[in-house]
This record gives C-alpha cells, sequence and structure tokens, in this order.
C-alpha cells in the first residue's frame, strides 16, 4: 500500500528527471523556433499575431496595479472637438465652420500655450477658394507664428490640380509648421510611434523640448542625427514644399529619406520607430488633460478654469471610424498623438533583438522541460497500467483500484493539453505588465512550438532509446533522433543567419 502511494510521486520525479540527450533535444528546439520567430519579426510576417495578443491583453488593462504617471513633465494638455460639441458648437457641418475653429485656436493661444498641435485640416474648404482676399483664419495663424507661438498643422488632403500648395508655401512662410497626421497601424493595432519622421507628435516635441532632448530620448544611429542637424523635422516638409509643384510628391517625399545614402541607410531612415509606452495613453492620466471645446459667450472656446499646458493638442474625436486598438484599449486619432508627444518625453525603444532572442532560447528550454516532463509522466503512467491490466487473475478491489487509476491518468492528459493554454493566459498578462515597461513580447509562437516539439519524445516513456556506452551526447541524439542532428539544427543556424542580415 506504501508503495502505491508513494508511486505517483516516484513517476513525477522520474519524469522530470532530464538526460543530456533530452536536454540538448529541448536547446535545439528552442534555438529552432527562436531563430524562425526572429526572423519572420524581420519580415513583419507576424505582426498579425502581436496585434491579436496586443487586443487580449487590452482587455485586462483596468486589471493591472496602480501605476504613476512616468511622462507627467511632458504630458500636453488635449483640447478637443467630441460628439456634443460637434453637435452643439459645430452645429454638424463638416468641413469645421472655419469662424469658430477660428476662435477655438484664437482661445487656447490666448490661454498662454506656446505650441499648438493642431490635428485639423484647415486648409481652404471648396466653397472658400474663389473668395477675394485673405481669410480671418489664415489671418490669424499667420499672426500667432510672428508672435512667436509654435503652430503645427496637418497636411490636408490632396487637392484637385494641387490647389493647395500655395497655401501651405504661404503659411510655411509666415513660420507656420506642417506635420503628417498619420498613425502607424498593422494589422488593426497600434504599437508604434514614428520618431524620426515629420508626424504631428514628433514635430510638436521637437519645437517644444528642442532637437536635442529628443535626441537624448530616443537615440538613432549616427548617420541620422546627421541628417536631422541639416533638416529638423520641424522643417522637413516647408523645405520640400518649397521644391515641388505636386502635393502628391510633397505627401511621398516628407517622409522619404533626405539623404541619398546607400539602401540600406535610406531603409533605415524610413523606418526608425519607437513603441508607444503604455503609461502615456492610459486613460487614467490621459483623460485629465482633456478639456472639451463649448460655446463660451457666443463663441468656441474652452471653460476658463480648464487645465493649461503649454504645449496643446487640438483635434476632433467625434468620429467613431477615426478610432484605433492599442495596449490600453480603444485611442482616438488625437489621444494617440498626445500619447506619442509623452512616449517621447519618457523615450522608449526596442529591446535588442540579440537579447530577444537569447531569452527566447532560455524560456523555450525550461517551457520544453516543462512539457517534455508531462507528456513522460502521462506515457509511463498509461504504460504501467497497461502491463498492470494485461493480468487477468485480479480481484475486485485491485481492478476498482485500476479503474481509478485509469481515470486519473486521463485527467494528467488533460492537464497536459491545459498546461499550453493556461501559460499562454498567463502570458497575456505578464506582456502587458511587460509593455508597461517599454517592453513588447509575444510568446504565444514559443509556447506552441515548443509543446509541439516536446511531444516527439512521449513515445519514449512507451519505447525507450537504449545508451549507448562510449558515445558523447551528441552521438546519442544522433542515433536516436537523426531527425534533430540533421534538419532542426541546421535549419535553426540557416534561419539565424537570415535573421541577422
Amino acid at each position: 500500500m506504501g508503495k502505491r502511494l508513494l508511486w505517483p510521486f516516484v513517476q513525477l520525479g522520474q519524469a522530470f528527471k532530464l538526460t543530456g540527450t533530452h536536454l540538448l533535444h529541448h536547446i535545439i528546439g528552442a534555438t529552432l523556433i527562436a531563430s524562425l520567430m526572429l526572423a519572420l519579426e524581420g519580415f513583419h510576417v507576424l505582426e498579425w499575431l502581436d496585434a491579436a495578443m496586443l487586443r487580449a491583453s487590452a482587455e485586462h488593462g483596468q486589471l493591472t496595479r496602480e501605476r504613476t504617471d512616468q511622462g507627467a513633465q511632458y504630458r500636453p494638455g488635449i483640447i478637443e472637438i467630441d460628439q456634443p460639441a460637434f453637435e452643439k458648437v459645430f452645429d454638424e457641418r463638416e468641413p469645421l465652420e472655419r469662424s469658430r475653429l477660428e476662435q477655438l485656436i484664437a482661445s487656447a493661444a490666448a490661454r498662454g500655450s506656446k505650441v499648438l498641435a493642431i490635428d485639423l485640416d484647415l486648409a481652404p474648404a471648396v466653397y472658400e477658394q474663389n473668395k477675394d482676399g485673405e481669410r480671418p483664419l489664415d489671418s490669424l495663424l499667420d499672426r500667432l507664428a510672428g508672435e512667436g507661438r509654435q503652430l503645427v498643422l496637418i497636411l490636408p488632403e490632396q487637392s484637385d490640380q494641387n490647389a493647395n500648395l500655395p497655401w501651405i508655401r504661404e503659411r510655411c512662410a509666415a513660420g507656420v509648421h506642417f506635420a503628417s497626421a498619420r498613425i502607424r497601424e498593422r494589422m488593426g493595432a497600434v504599437t508604434r510611434i514614428e520618431v524620426k519622421s515629420p508626424v504631428l507628435s514628433a514635430v510638436a516635441f521637437e519645437l517644444a523640448h528642442g532637437a536635442e532632448e529628443q535626441e537624448n530620448k530616443q537615440p538613432i544611429p549616427a548617420v541620422l542625427s546627421e541628417q536631422k542637424e541639416v533638416v529638423p523635422l520641424a522643417d522637413r516638409v516647408c523645405q520640400l514644399a518649397r521644391r515641388t509643384n505636386s502635393e502628391k510628391e510633397l505627401a511621398r517625399w516628407a517622409f522619404e529619406p533626405v539623404i541619398h545614402g546607400d539602401a540600406k541607410d535610406a531603409a533605415e531612415q524610413n523606418a526608425v520607430t519607437a513603441p508607444f509606452h503604455p503609461t502615456a495613453m492610459a486613460p487614467e492620466f490621459l483623460n485629465p488633460t482633456r478639456t472639451r471645446v463649448k460655446l463660451v459667450d457666443g463663441k468656441a472656446g474652452v471653460a476658463a478654469d480648464a487645465l493649461r499646458k503649454n504645449v496643446v493638442y487640438i483635434g476632433a474625436t467625434y468620429d467613431v471610424r477615426d478610432r484605433y486598438t492599442t495596449a490600453e484599449g480603444e485611442q482616438a486619432s488625437l489621444h494617440l498623438h498626445a500619447a506619442g508627444h509623452t512616449s517621447l518625453g519618457i523615450g522608449t525603444a526596442d529591446v535588442n533583438k540579440y537579447a530577444v532572442f537569447a531569452a527566447d532560447v532560455l524560456l523555450g528550454i525550461l517551457l520544453g522541460c516543462l512539457f517534455g516532463g508531462l507528456w513522460t509522466l502521462y506515457g509511463r503512467a498509461e504504460l504501467a497500467i497497461d502491463k498492470r491490466m494485461e493480468d487477468h487473475d485480479i480481484g475486485k478491489l485491485h481492478q476498482m483500484g485500476t479503474l481509478a487509476e485509469f481515470y486519473g491518468i486521463r485527467m494528467i492528459l488533460a492537464v497536459v493539453w491545459a498546461s499550453p493554454v493556461l501559460i499562454g493566459v498567463l502570458a497575456v498578462y505578464l506582456s502587458h505588465f511587460l509593455l508597461e515597461q517599454g517592453w513588447w513580447v509575444n510568446p504565444g509562437p514559443l509556447i506552441a512550438g515548443m509543446f509541439l516539439h516536446a511531444m516527439s519524445l512521449r513515445d519514449e516513456a512507451h519505447h525507450p532509446h537504449e545508451e549507448v556506452p562510449g558515445l558523447n551526447v551528441w552521438a546519442q541524439l544522433r542515433r536516436t533522433h537523426p531527425g534533430i542532428v540533421l534538419v532542426q539544427a541546421p535549419l535553426a543556424v540557416i534561419l539565424f543567419i537570415i535573421a541577422v542580415v
């Protein structure tokens, strides 16, 4: 009876007793999967999986621990035209009434804001293009720029016959800056911000804190730093507007490398991005900076007691189509621009890919040992009960014990199959905490891959390989698992070289 009670514990210990062959088996398997992930990430193939896990992680954002606002000193104010403001102040008219926008911008500037990042298309509407004289809205923009205010407007939609290009040049001549309103979205989710392209957040941050501060927060390769000294982000669009006669070319070349180096330098310059810092877009820190546009003495503006900031982002949030999935749930584009500004201040960067590779290999080995031990435990338990059931001369008590053991083994099988799911759920929670530190990891492929890889060891419980004296671990593995040595190991090396090159 004592032996029977201790049998599960003995089997458990034996199942997780690794041999050198088993350990090398897991090392090669983990290296293969980590190399494959490194190569696929380089080609942006796994971004759909990143987006899917990001959505799952975002659903648990409210369950995270209490956080502190790491970007409080960089966080801008937000003046937004939400649905009630769109209805009451702008009478649900699109394009937005220019006189109301003039009142709103004047109100924001009167509050002492030094940088106004305006996420609204302020180019002349169709009905304004044939009017004589300068628009009052343009006069206001030029006057504020002449007074030393830093204004950043988004590039307007491309017009017929490049009608907006002269307007862009006139504003540039008055000292107004331009930027793009684009947000990097891949596979239905937003995880990254443009760092060295003239997007709204990067240009506004440079104007507010200087190019040197931005460079200290977001270090980049030397070739790009040299380029940025020649053409700051805030001046890039206007410089290009003077050179081209096409709005389409302007929109395209504003985000192409200005330097004419080799292809690698050009691709590198155009692809420099950084992860969004999650606390930058966290609702508990972002919501207090939001101010709703309302009618004040019959004019569009904000309440007198509203939050005052040196940097203010002005835009609309009423369009439900202008929303994105993020690690902190659904966010409007205006809020993401402001969060991008804060992220630049906090300073976020990708983890070194070789450090991620090493961490993936280590994690893969641990998962392989775990899954391999569980499969071995199940296989040995199944083999033991098969041998006992071959004995036909057994009593009823023994039959009942064997039956209970049979169901117990099936429970072990359920645990084995449930283990990757449970670990995957845990990974979703942990990924959100890591993302708070500026890390983004997706161990899903590694968990699934190592579980399937460990299944190849399950038959060894039924048919254990005999150890041949005198053979080293590598030779023994080649004898027992030739596919691991002859196929998986070379493939892991090839994939790693592809990922690095």
